[in-house]
This record gives C-alpha cells, structure tokens and sequence, in this order.
C-alpha cells in the first residue's frame, strides 16, 4: 500500500554553499541567539549523538536577556565553536534538546536554526522511512510514525490508528511547536483527525502548568477507534493509558503468535490483550490475561468478540499482578509461555532502588510460574531502568 502525502509537495531543499557554518547561520539569520557552553571533557558525549545536554554538563550561557524555554540556542565547546544546535529550556534537567549538529547544518543549512523547516523535513523523513517498511499496510493501519529520539525529535510521540493521529508530548519544545507540528501531520493523505495527548507529570517537570497546555485542534468525537496490526482487530481507547495502543510492541506481539501453537500463555498486566489476543491467534491451547483496569479488560473482552476468538480459549482476570502470581505459585500453577509487561514502574531516577525491587519480585513470581523448558517474555517500559543497566541485574537477582 503507498503511503501518498502531500508533505512532499511542500517540502523544497534549498542549498548553500558548503562552507556556510552554524556560526555564519546564526550571524546572518539570527543576530542575538545565545549560546550555551560545555563544560571540558562534555563535548565527545553529544557529537557521539546524546540527543539531550543535561545542565550538569553546562559551563556557561551566553546571552543577553538570558534564552527562554522554547528558544533556539547554539551549543557549543570550551572555546565556544558551537557543536549543533537545539531548543533550550530553563527549568527542565535537559538544558537542551540538540536538533542539528555542525556537521549536518554545514550539509543542508536550510534547516540550520529553523525549527519550522526542521519539523518538516524531520516528519517527512519519518512517513517515507514507515513507507519503506511497509507501513501502513493491508493488515496494519495502527504504528508509532515518530518516536521521539529514535527520529531525532526529543520529546515528541506520534502514533497513527487509521485517519487518527495521535499526538504525545513530553517536553516543552513540542507544546510551543503544537501549530506547525499539526500543520505537518495534516498534510498526510491518511490522516483526517488529529488527537493530542500532553504528559502532563513530564511536562510539569519541563516548566509548563496545566493551563499552559492550550487545546489547539478539535479533538475528535470517537471515545474509541478500530484498528487493524499484524492481521488482528483492536479497538482503542483515546482515553486509555498513553497514545491509548502500545504501538512499540507490534514485532513482539507478532512474535508470540508464532510461538503459542498448543501453549498454555499467561499475560501478565494484559492491558487490552494484545500478547493474549496474539497467542490465541497463533493457536495457544488456552490464554489468560491478568489486569487491574476495568476499561483495559473491557477493551479485551471487546477485542476478543471483534476478532471472533472462542471466549472458552481466552479469558481475563482483574486482579493485582503481585496478588494473582502468589496464588498461582502457591497452587503450584505452571505456563508455557508467560508474558510480563508491567507499567512504568521507574519514572525517573530517584525511585531506581525501590522500583528495582519491584521489577525483581514481579520477574521472580513469573519465572516460578514459568514451565521447566517455557519462555518467560519479560518487558520494561522504565528507560531509567534500561540505561542504567540496572534491568539485566534485576532480572540475575530475580534468577
């Protein structure tokens, strides 16, 4: 299936000559941007591509009046030669967000220090690179068409479920950008509704209140939307927990299918049942899913029905994840397969000790509960857990 859009009709590359630097750009475009420093020894880290400079790793701003949160700011190295560019913010621990280093800018200097033309050219290249991968498809209509960093736009999630799009927003840039973002989205043939979704808790971090988040676009008028992934029906929530679809997992959600032929599955915190819905798909003897949401389990018993799935082979149970794991072991219960996909249990770094041990009871409750010769899929969704590689030990501990 192409994927037609008109962002290409609108997008024009200009050219320069290739000596233009970000110092020249901001001499001539931009008189007045300011400047933030790096401490000696910081710069390596974020030419290795670190998208977001911390404020521990800032010797000094130069600028006068002081860059405000939003702002374009030239990033640069103890001698100030700047490295790239990004968007600054006051408050947040991310100093800034780079968007272009010095060696891109000298490349394609249309882009350098323009944020409007940069969000253009940056969600253009992401529709074409889902494109290329064969998104949307016949029996796919649901996927993440930016996903933050992973498409050098920091703080900033895009999930397509059909003619939706939604929008999530976790820094402060993006809230400022709300118009142009939506402009860019709007030019996607597909795309007919936009619905955005503001991290509130994250954003509050970043500096910017409840009221400061201004309803731009008519939400839609669907409380729920159906979608199609990998040849099996959804029906979403807009209300539901983040984009309201975990668009991430599809490949792994796949993967269990294939796998589930003649197997007793346990999914863990199930969510709207898409490892569970999976499993039955690709043949599992019998399923359950376990969750404390009664809207998610509602959408699960729901997504069963759509997908004409025998509700004598799958089943979902709203219980605690804790509470339901110790009663099965202490029923000596086993799983073939048993799939652990927990919220977010370390939002941030502070609470990496206690939300270890957590992730360590849960994982030691699954794998007893996992067959002698069963796979026990076990997923975090906590980045300070993953980077910190305190995941890998957690799970060895739990062993």
């Amino acid at each position: 299936m192409v994927l037609a859009t008109r962002l290409l009709k609108s997008l024009s590359l200009s050219s320069t000559p290739a000596t233009t630097t970000l110092q020249d750009i901001a001499s001539n475009r931009h008189k007045g941007v300011a400047k933030v420093v790096l401490k000696k020894g910081k710069t390596q880290l974020f030419r290795d591509g670190s998208p977001m400079v911390y404020s521990g790793a800032v010797d000094r701003i130069i600028g006068r009046p002081p860059p405000k949160t939003g702002d374009v700011v030239l990033v640069a190295d103890g001698t100030e030669k700047p490295i790239g560019w990004g968007l600054y913010n006051s408050v947040s621990m991310f100093c800034v967000r780079l968007m272009q280093l010095e060696e891109e800018a000298t490349r394609d200097p249309s882009c350098a220090l323009n944020m409007e033309k940069l969000l253009e050219t940056r969600i253009y290249t992401a529709v074409e690179l889902r494109r290329n991968l064969g998104l949307p498809s016949a029996n796919t209509n649901a996927y993440r068409l930016v996903n933050s960093e992973g498409d050098r736009l920091s703080g900033l999630i895009i999930d397509v479920f059909g003619d939706l799009a939604v929008i999530a927003s976790s820094a402060a840039w993006v809230e400022k950008y709300k118009l142009e973002i939506e402009a860019c989205i709007s030019k996607i043939d597909e795309i007919n509704h936009i619905n955005w979704r503001p991290s509130v808790e994250i954003l509050k971090e970043e500096g910017l209140e409840l009221s400061d988040l201004k309803e731009t676009h008519p939400p839609p008028t669907l409380e729920r939307v159906k979608v199609m992934e990998n040849g099996i029906s959804y029906a979403i929530s807009l209300e539901g927990q983040k984009t309201g679809f975990y668009a991430d997992q599809r490949e792994n959600r796949q993967f269990i299918s294939t796998i589930s032929y003649g197997q007793r599955v346990l999914d863990m915190c199930c969510y709207s049942g898409g490892f569970a819905l999976n499993a039955a798909h690709g043949g599992a003897l019998n399923v359950t899913g376990v969750d404390t949401s009664l809207p998610a389990l509602e959408l699960a018993k729901e997504n069963i029905i759509l997908n004409n799935m025998d509700p004598g082979k799958v089943s979902f149970l709203r219980q605690d994840a804790t509470d339901f794991m110790k009663e099965a072991v202490s029923r000596n219960e086993f799983w073939d397969i048993v799939i652990l996909d927990p919220p977010k249990l370390a939002p941030r770094r502070k609470v990496l000790q206690s939300a270890s041990g957590m992730y360590r009871n849960l994982n030691s409750l699954a794998m007893q509960l996992t067959n002698r010769g069963g796979i026990l899929m076990t997923c975090s969704c906590s980045g300070a857990m993953t980077q910190s590689g305190m995941f890998l030990r957690t799970l060895q501990n739990a062993l």
